[in-house]
């Protein structure tokens, strides 16, 4: 690895570290290059150009393992009935995105803050956020479900998407930290399905009376 690969990398994951446990809009680049360990107060502008170059680099290459295992399985859920198959599609990839280690998790709990505070970041990167699949998950979901008000399903799915990405990614680090604990927690499979099966029981509720 060369110097300047290597001091990449250390920006990336200071970056990382950072922005998953105080929030992107809470750190500065300055603090970024100090975790990181380097003394050019420059080095993130001479590596990525900008904090949302930076972001980029950090956020696109999961994105595109999201969207391609969701592409798969939305594939699949088409030739199959029902909704928990569509639902499905929307899960298993954060879970088992979430199970790839640390990077993974941190990359899940930047992308939610960045996915709920849309008018603050570039279009460039709002644009890669959204090319993860879950659009296409949730416009054929719709195709399955009981028909609810648009305000009451933005809602709903919102809620529901970032409690599984809590979810899974809170479960990924007990497995990993907490050896003991974990040994007791649900099998990779029943704990997708649960979340599936919570996931519908609030998409398939009765919509609020007067919306």
């Amino acid at each position: 690895m060369t110097p300047a690969v290597d001091t990449r990398d250390k920006l990336m994951d200071a970056a990382r570290r950072l922005y998953a446990e105080r929030g992107v809009f809470n750190v500065s680049l300055a603090e970024v290059v100090r975790a990181a360990g380097q003394r050019n107060t420059s080095a993130i502008h001479y590596h990525f150009g900008s904090r949302e170059q930076l972001l980029l680099a950090i956020m696109d290459p999961q994105v595109h393992t999201l969207r391609a295992r969701r592409d798969e399985l939305l594939a699949k859920a088409r030739l199959s009935q029902g909704s928990a198959v569509v639902v499905d599609a929307m899960v298993r990839p954060l879970v088992e995105l979430a199970r790839e280690g640390w990077r993974a998790r941190a990359w899940m709990k930047i992308g939610l803050e960045l996915a709920d505070h849309n008018e603050r970041i570039a279009p460039e990167l709002a644009s890669l956020l959204f090319g993860a699949g879950g659009g296409e998950v949730l416009a054929f979901l719709a195709e399955r479900c009981p028909p609810l008000p648009p305000t009451v399903w933005n809602l709903r799915t919102s809620i529901c998407i970032g409690f599984a990405a809590r979810a899974a990614t809170e479960r990924a680090r007990i497995i990993d930290d907490q050896p003991r604990r974990s040994a007791n927690m649900l099998s990779d499979e029943a704990f997708v399905a649960n979340l599936v099966d919570m996931f519908l029981g609030a998409l398939t509720a009765p919509s609020p009376p007067g919306v």
